[in-house]
């Protein structure tokens, strides 16, 4: 242990003698001033300096619980050099004998009360720790606070120690008073309607008032997309009749957004899209978004204008309309889309009923070009809960969906279709072990006039591996891969850091096909290895896979970004 005196001659520091390492040493080391003094400085300056040791050491040691400390001083010369030497017995301990906390006032039998006995860090024969009887006793008073027992405060708060039998008593009682209630919520803001404000608030004048519910009201006002800037200030200073008002300081965020993303992917090929978004079109909160995505193989077209419903934060109409264009192996669709949904969130579900019109154009190859339509009428169900939305490491994710047509009402055949994909990711002894899987059936009466959208594929990036975007499939009898009526795949792989925890390697294997008939799944299997960067927009995916299925062994480059969640 070296000091630097002010002309940076390095010196000897302050020696300690008879602690080992420890706590207890640790804490005399943090607590004692460090020495400034030069070598040749009068002794009187070290007996001054050693004094104040002396009564740092004993505060240091005091707050460990040993009170019968002894500590000598003295000055050595080591090496020309005088140096300060401090030799400290620290005794035994004061260990605690009683512990009497109360509570006196209604937060007795509030659940944090109860919590705060149950996490308690001071025992009946545990040695005396200042720092854990101070965490107590400040605790126990900011938890009833926090918990809208304003005027919560101690009416007794000692504790004793008699060093003569090394035992020490601690006493605390807390006289909580009565819970406040929230008062007038005043929000400053002149964008929407109050209504709507209202009702994306977890908290009304006259609920129980607590620390909790002003996070949860900031959090729910942030989460709005509304606002840029939430400010939640309790008005202590006018707390009257057991009501504390508050106020809601709001700033709107832009109102209109633009987005421009590139990217590029072996499915898609190079990419760009643009977005405008209408991030509050009147009062009543309406939302608009439109966007224009083109790439090697496909172009969109699309908007949806979303209603807030009763709960603005996790309900909403929408309407929304898409036209789209394809076109991979040999196959163009031109598709158009109109429907409405119904969305909502409940316990970490997002849930979808929709009704859709979808006319569509596709040729398949040299076949003739044909024209369907259909109405859609489904459901579609997902819950997500990962580590990270970004690079998940640990979690899962599993999507359904339901829908159906009827000949007689707008479709050109019936049709009922069903499919689910979920996947999960757990670390395993420094590994991080993912699966997922995907599953799809389709009861349709007249297979020749469902369109491509509506069909299965298998093969790409987040398929089977080694295989092209959509390339397997059942085929006509010119060869051509037309989609098929069920789709199974099933993926296993594991990722080990390699450079820090941004750079994972990757091993992993495939199975999967879509088909006709469960007799004649066929399933292809690819498998190889990869790269993974937790880049700042997310997952980047490097992929070289084999196919082990059909005469090709040709390798294959496979580039994403975003994890298969």
């Amino acid at each position: 242990m070296t000091a630097v005196h002010a002309d940076d001659h390095p010196v000897p520091a302050l020696q300690i003698e008879g602690l080992s390492e420890g706590p207890i040493l640790t804490n005399v080391r943090n607590t004692a001033a460090p020495r400034t003094l030069a070598c040749d400085a009068p002794r009187a300056r070290f007996l001054s300096y050693l004094r104040n040791v002396e009564t740092a050491a004993q505060t240091a040691l005091r707050a460990l619980g040993h009170f019968n400390a002894r500590i000598e001083s003295r000055i050595d010369t080591v090496a020309d050099c005088l140096t300060p030497v401090i030799s400290i017995e620290a005794g035994p301990p004061v260990l605690i004998d009683a512990i009497d906390i109360v509570i006196d006032g209604p937060f007795e039998a509030d659940p944090s009360a109860a919590r705060y006995f149950e996490t308690l860090r001071l025992s009946v024969g545990d040695p005396l720790n200042q720092g854990n009887y101070d965490s107590a006793r400040d605790d126990l008073i900011n938890r009833a606070r926090a918990r809208g027992y304003l005027d919560a405060r101690y009416t007794r708060r000692t504790l004793v120690v008699d060093p003569e039998t090394n035992t020490a008593r601690v006493e605390l009682t807390l006289a909580s008073g009565p819970r406040y209630r929230f008062g007038e919520i005043r929000a400053d803001q002149d964008i929407l309607n109050e209504r709507l404000v209202r009702r994306m608030m977890p908290v009304q004048p006259g609920d129980d008032y607590s620390s909790d519910g002003l996070a949860a009201l900031s959090g729910n006002l942030a989460a709005s997309g509304y606002f840029a800037d939430v400010r939640v200030r309790p008005d202590l200073d006018n707390r009257d009749n057991e009501e504390i008002p508050v106020n809601v300081l709001l700033t709107p965020r832009k109102r209109t957004a633009y987005e421009f993303r590139a990217g590029f992917g072996t499915d898609t090929g190079a990419r760009v899209r643009a977005d405008i978004d209408r991030r509050w079109v009147n009062r009543r909160g309406h939302k608009w978004r439109g966007g224009l995505g083109l790439s090697q193989r496909t172009m969109t077209l699309d908007t949806i204008y979303s209603i807030p419903r009763s709960n603005p934060l996790t309900d909403s109409v929408d309407f929304y309309a898409r036209v789209a264009r394809e076109d991979n192996n040999d196959i163009v669709s031109d598709i158009g889309t109109i429907g409405t949904q119904i969305s909502q969130v409940r316990n970490g579900w997002t849930q979808n009923a929709f009704s859709e019109y979808r006319f569509e154009r596709s040729a398949f190859g040299n076949e003739p070009r044909r024209s369907t339509n259909f109405l859609l009428t489904g459901i579609r169900l997902g819950h997500r809960d990962v580590d990270d939305p970004l690079f998940p490491t640990r979690g899962h994710s599993l999507n359904l969906s339901l829908q159906g047509a009827t000949a007689p009402l707008l479709s050109s055949t019936s049709l009922v279709q069903a499919s689910a994909r979920g996947a999960l990711a757990w670390p395993v002894a420094g590994n991080i072990l993912l699966a997922r899987g995907e599953v799809g059936t389709s009861w349709v009466e007249d297979f020749s006039k469902l369109p491509k959208s509506l069909r299965y594929f298998t093969g790409g990036d987040n398929s089977v591996r080694g295989y092209a975007f959509e390339s397997l499939g059942p085929e006509n009898d010119d060869g051509q891969v037309v989609g098929g009526r069920h789709v199974i795949v099933m993926s296993a792989e594991a990722m080990r850091p390699v450079v820090g925890n941004d750079w994972f390697g990757a091993a992993f294997i495939d199975v999967g096909n879509a088909f006709d008939s469960f007799k004649e799944m066929n399933l292809k299997a690819g498998a190889g290895v990869g790269v993974r960067w937790r880049s700042p927009i997310g997952m980047v995916r490097v992929d070289v896979a084999m196919p082990l299925s059909g005469t090709s062994r040709s390798p294959r480059l496979h580039l994403g970004i975003g994890a298969a969640f």
